[in-house]
């Protein structure tokens, strides 16, 4: 910002303060001409000077409280509560180039249930530094701020949670007074607003650029088509003598497979609404290969046969060099996954605690038999052999973790699918006996075999009825039920592995909702589970995904997996990236 005026100084329409003024009401007085400051200069100027005014004015006011640091956030909800919040601006405080891309996108639930509360409610969170109180994030900030409390100031609009103004203050919050908690929030309202409005005004701006070139025929051609997705008619802008022949083709004939689906909504979507529509796709041209286009879908305004035009600009230079950038930033994450380690203890350590709770229970088993001496030798062989399983189970739980380090990739294989069902089976039995819950499995034997890693599969069925007991347990079932059978295997490619519960069920609203990251229903879950699982199906040519019963309670989730194939080499190699970002503690 290249204001001449001291913060301290009042506008010229304003009236001279006294000489003589307490410490309080010079802090006040700064506050207040902030908030001017950010009303009358914030909107001048051009949109390259608009982030150094708000750093400046954001430093302006860590000077006049004495403050480590002062941080603005923009917060991104969904009507439950749920959504990703992020470090827009900060003062002319130093944040560690390794700390600052998780600062600048983390997820509202990584802050405490007590401070999400407060902030919802539009109540100011306070947190000291001698507590923990306040989640991963708002310790990352105090120990990097090394600031006596963090206060976070809610900025609402229209009564939605938009922002938060954070405060890495040196003093007690007794220090602070209603009035400077209410100078404070007001800085941080302008500020946010002139932010979003900045942001918004640059992106029809830059929307507004594009398509001044199609209107001024800067694109390369356009495309007519019917509504059979047929092109009729082909015209030449910037393309000139170069403009392919595309008459007669159908549609899905030039546009690559992975793109049909997208391209036919977004023209549904622009002849339904009679709006414009753009979207990126590849076309295929014969022998120079894909290469990328940005259309502009004008629904036709005349009757006849065209349903649609599509103004086609040549984009592809600029999607290459997204695409290394992509490429760079999976070998940065991947780069980054040794520091996210001490996070991912907690999803190895609830991997552990099932096959351990396993062999605790049947040993516990083993020991009433001798003492009661109702043990049969079949039986107790029989029990050794689950409590061998669950050892080996442990074992390469352990042993994934050193992949995880090694960033090995996983390790697919054939593996009989009733040995995988069986096991996972067996390790859940002693856990639902304890619940007093029906544990039922597939009643006919299937001699099919899966390519699949072998450890982490039967996690993934082991967590999946783990989640479901706990459901049916906290929705208070008299008798807990899940149920595991084998269906849609015909199609010689996969084989799903359905288990069903009679618990409360998935959210009606958005089912799909229970896969996301940091999602969970528990009061102390971590939400890693359930999209740790996902990724892992995916990621070896399989799925995962879930639905509500139609006439009975509770859902059913439904693990495809891929069959060995006979024409197949070696075991394959399948790179798990989850992309999960966490604060360090």
């Amino acid at each position: 910002m290249d204001e001449a005026n001291s913060p301290t100084e009042s506008p010229q329409n304003l009236p001279e303060e006294p000489a003589q003024r307490t410490h309080q009401e010079k802090v006040f007085s700064n506050l207040r001409w902030t908030a001017y400051l950010a009303t009358s200069r914030l909107g001048e100027g051009t949109h390259k000077r608009f982030p150094g005014k708000v750093k400046q004015l954001l430093t302006t006011i860590a000077k006049a409280i004495n403050a480590e640091a002062v941080h603005l956030f923009q917060v991104k909800l969904d009507g439950d509560g749920v959504g990703p919040v992020g470090l827009k601006f900060n003062s002319d405080s130093p944040i560690d180039e390794a700390v600052l891309p998780t600062l600048q996108r983390f997820q509202f639930q990584l802050f405490s249930g007590a401070v999400q509360k407060a902030l919802v409610a539009d109540q100011i969170a306070i947190v000291n530094a001698d507590t923990t109180g306040g989640g991963r994030i708002v310790t990352g900030l105090i120990r990097l701020t090394k600031c006596e409390s963090y206060m976070l100031f809610p900025i609402s609009e229209g009564g939605k949670l938009r922002g938060i103004l954070g405060i890495a203050s040196k003093l007690p919050e007794h220090q602070f007074g209603r009035e400077l908690f209410e100078l404070l929030r007001l800085n941080g309202a302008i500020l946010l607003h002139h932010v979003l409005r900045t942001r918004k005004e640059r992106h029809r701006r830059r929307k507004l650029r594009q398509w001044r070139k199609i209107a001024n025929q800067a694109c390369d051609f356009a495309i007519e088509v019917d509504e059979r997705l047929q092109i009729c008619n082909t015209t030449g802008f910037g393309a000139g003598q170069d403009t392919p022949r595309l008459t007669g083709l159908r549609l899905i004939d030039v546009v690559t497979r992975n793109f049909h689906a997208e391209v036919e909504k977004q023209i549904g979507n622009a002849t339904a609404s009679g709006r414009v529509r753009t979207c990126d796709f590849q076309i295929s041209l014969g022998h120079e290969g894909p290469r990328w286009y940005l259309a502009r879908i004008e629904p036709s305004d005349r009757s006849g046969s065209v349903l649609a035009t599509l103004y086609l600009t040549d984009n592809n230079p600029d999607k290459v060099l997204e695409e290394e950038v992509r490429v760079l930033t999976d070998q940065l994450i991947k780069a980054s996954r040794l520091s996210l380690l001490g996070q991912m203890s907690t999803e190895f350590s609830h991997q552990l605690k099932q096959p351990l709770q396993a062999i605790l229970n049947y040993c516990n088993m083993l020991q009433r038999r001798i003492r009661k001496g109702t043990f049969l030798e079949s039986d107790n062989l029989k029990t050794l052999d689950h409590i061998e399983a669950s050892v080996e189970h442990s074992a390469e739980i352990i042993e994934s973790i050193r992949d995880f380090v090694r960033f090995r990739s996983l390790q697919t294989e054939p593996v009989s699918l009733q040995e995988l069902i069986d096991q996972a089976i067996a390790m859940v039995t002693p856990t639902a006996r304890g619940w007093n819950a029906d544990l039922m499995s597939p009643t006919e034997q299937f001699d099919i075999v899966v390519d699949v890693d072998k450890a982490q599969t039967t996690h993934v069925l082991v967590n999946l009825m783990i989640n479901a007991l706990e459901a049916c347990c906290e929705f208070g079932m008299d008798r807990p039920r899940v149920e595991l059978f084998v269906r849609d295997y015909t199609d010689g490619r996969t084989v799903t592995i359905a288990i069903k519960d009679n618990g409360p069920g998935l959210p009606k609203d958005d089912p799909d909702i229970v896969f996301r990251k940091f999602y969970s229903s528990k009061k102390e879950g971590l939400g890693m589970g359930l999209a740790i699982s996902r990724d892992v199906c995916e990621s070896q040519g399989g799925a995962l995904s879930a639905e509500n019963n139609d006439t009975e309670k509770g859902c059913t989730f439904l693990v495809k997996l891929p069959l060995e194939q006979t024409d197949g080499g070696d075991t394959a190699e399948l790179e798990v990236v989850t992309g999960i970002d966490i604060t360090e503690d």
